[in-house]
């Protein structure tokens, strides 16, 4: 630490005080319509500060439940310190909070300001403090730990120079990392409209069919043994793909997370490589195309695509370019999900193979082109966070 500064408990330095979740259970203390304006915040919405500043919330209490709870006044500085640690942001208006989050009001802002704290807090080496307290659900700590917590600080001076130049710093990095952002996004969004382009503008030929009509294989995964957990079903050689494998896949599914033993492969059914897998159940219409041998359940039907009739890769393709209007579908219950008739009786435009081929060329160039993109604007938002951390340790161990 740097000579001048001094080291003092956070409970020395300010009123800690943690919020409260009135009963669930009486809904009078709720104002489901967000009408009285009784902000309500968890760690979440900490997520939305804009500028530091968080002023809304997706709950809010009803003034039955405002009455019971603890106010924090606007401008408070506001910490997690369960589960997600060291979430930061100041109330943009008086709120009310869960018992996750501690609002912090300053003893004498002529000795410590809040800003400086608000930065000190973001370098504070959270994991460390609570290395001893990891829950079911992960790391946490409580009020008295809270107070406890040393925090660096030097002249009210020096503070001040600090947080100018952090402030100046950091709004330039912000500014760099929404654009950085707003690029990674639109890298995506040119794809997925030229995907939509391709098979909205249709050329002479195309012809409507069913997947069954042109697949040599067509039909739902198989897991017949009850229940459908048995240890004795898993852990061997054989590829077992989930409906969560084919979700986080890009085009192709080259992971698996579970195996099927010889009794789990015997009462179910080994897909071959390069079959297109369609999710029905949970996460709906994803898709992905297998890249070795593997099994599945019966929440996702297996395509094994007839080369006289359609090309994989188009297929695949095809299928995510339809992926917004099959969900529509599949709304309607608690959790989301279609059945094998959807996809029995739903025509699709098919073109001659050739023109298949030559359209999935195109499509694997352009999306190799974004996926260079994506890893780019990734790199980049990945160096202003460590630009960030290294303004921050600077700042706190005197060399800024």
């Amino acid at each position: 630490m740097k000579k001048g500064w001094q080291t003092r408990k956070l409970g020395e330095l300010c009123e800690i005080e943690l919020g409260k979740t009135p009963a669930r259970a009486n809904k009078a203390f709720w104002d489901e319509k967000r009408e009285t304006g009784n902000v309500w915040l968890s760690i979440a919405d900490l997520l939305n500060a804009e500028d530091n500043v968080v002023v809304d919330s997706k709950e809010y209490l009803s003034d039955k439940g405002a009455s019971i709870s603890k106010t924090v006044c606007k401008g408070t500085l506001l910490v997690s310190f369960k589960l997600t640690l060291g979430r930061l942001a100041f109330a943009g208006r008086n709120l009310f909070t869960n018992e996750a989050i501690a609002a912090l009001t300053i003893f004498n802002e002529h000795e410590l300001s809040k800003e400086f704290l608000f930065y000190f807090l973001h370098f504070f080496d959270w994991r460390k403090v609570a290395e001893n307290d990891v829950k079911l659900k992960g790391m946490t700590l409580n009020k008295a730990k809270l107070k406890e917590m040393p925090v660096h600080f030097p002249s009210p001076d020096e503070q001040h120079r600090i947080v100018g130049m952090l402030d100046k710093a950091f709004e330039g990095i912000t500014t760099a990392k929404t654009n950085a952002e707003k690029n990674l996004k639109n890298a995506r969004a040119i794809f997925e409209s030229h995907l939509q382009y391709i098979f909205t503008q249709r050329g002479p030929g195309w012809k409507q069919k069913t997947l069954e009509e042109i697949a040599t294989t067509f039909g739902r995964g198989k897991s017949k043994h009850r229940p459908r957990n048995e240890p004795k079903l898993y852990g061997g050689k054989y590829p077992f793909i989930q409906t969560g494998d084919i979700r986080n896949a890009d085009h192709f599914i080259t992971e698996y997370s579970q195996t099927y033993s010889e009794a789990g492969l015997a009462q179910s059914k080994q897909w071959p490589k390069g079959t297109i897998c369609i999710t029905i159940a949970a996460n709906i219409a994803e898709t992905g195309i297998l890249g070795f041998d593997a099994c599945f359940p019966d929440s996702v039907i297996g395509v094994v695509t007839n080369p006289k009739e359609a090309e994989v890769g188009f297929v695949e393709y095809l299928l995510q370019s339809f992926k917004a209007r099959i969900q529509a579908m599949g709304k309607g219950s608690a959790q989301a999900n279609i059945n094998m008739g959807t996809f029995e009786n739903e025509r699709f435009p098919f073109p001659s193979v050739a023109e298949q081929k030559q359209i999935v060329a195109k499509l694997d160039s352009l999306r190799k082109e974004t996926e260079h993109l994506e890893a780019i604007y990734r790199q980049k938002l990945a160096t202003l966070e460590a630009l960030k951390k290294s303004l921050l340790h600077q700042a706190f161990t005197g060399q800024l």
